[in-house]
């Protein structure tokens, strides 16, 4: 969960030092697309946030789970693949689809806590939420510093038609970090 929860916020944030460029000067778009884009995440996770709950309610945790993380990893492809895109309203619809993608997938960040209220014994489930939060927190920190990691990634494959820069490989990484969260919430999740 602690993974998860790390994973989730660093996918948060890892695009807040550089979205504004990949918006505006990479795929051509404007300033007001740029802060729908920026809101799109949130809204997304705000609005699946109770289906997911109920869909855990019924379903166990690990399901949910893993499928928010998949469809975030999604996001993360769907950012890259921006990239690579006729610049303009196709380039910025598909950064819009990759952060509502995103936020889907963030709206499992409920699930840490719902699963330590079930799992967990009363008298340690504050301690354990606060590590969640903690964790949480670190991963927010992180993230720009991800972003800051990746300014000098410049490579060039297939003869120049496929680029990886320091804005599309900040998708690269949320897939990445969200695919291998999925693996080990696969194999050390246990369902209530």
């Amino acid at each position: 969960l602690a993974l998860a929860g790390t994973v989730d916020a660093i996918c948060y944030m890892i695009v807040a030092p550089s979205i504004i460029f990949y918006v505006t000067e990479e795929a051509g778009g404007n300033k007001n697309q740029y802060g729908i884009i920026l809101s799109a995440f949130s809204f997304a996770s705000f609005c699946v946030k109770p289906f997911l709950g109920h869909f855990s309610d019924t379903h166990g945790f690990k399901t949910p789970y893993l499928i928010s993380l998949l469809v975030a990893a999604l996001g993360g492809l769907v950012y890259f693949i921006a990239s690579t895109l006729p610049s303009g309203n196709i380039a910025v619809g598909a950064i819009l689809f990759s952060r509502i993608l995103g936020g889907v997938g963030a709206a499992s960040s409920a699930l840490g806590f719902a699963y330590v209220a079930r799992m967990i014994p009363r008298d340690q489930q504050t301690s354990v939420n606060s590590v969640l939060s903690m964790v949480r927190s670190v991963g927010m920190a992180a993230g720009p510093g991800f972003n800051a990691l990746l300014a000098n990634v410049n490579i060039s494959m297939f003869n120049g038609r496929l680029k990886i820069d320091p804005l599309n490989s900040v998708g690269l990484v949320m897939l990445v970090s969200n695919l291998i969260s999925a693996a080990v919430l696969q194999i050390l999740l246990d369902e209530p």
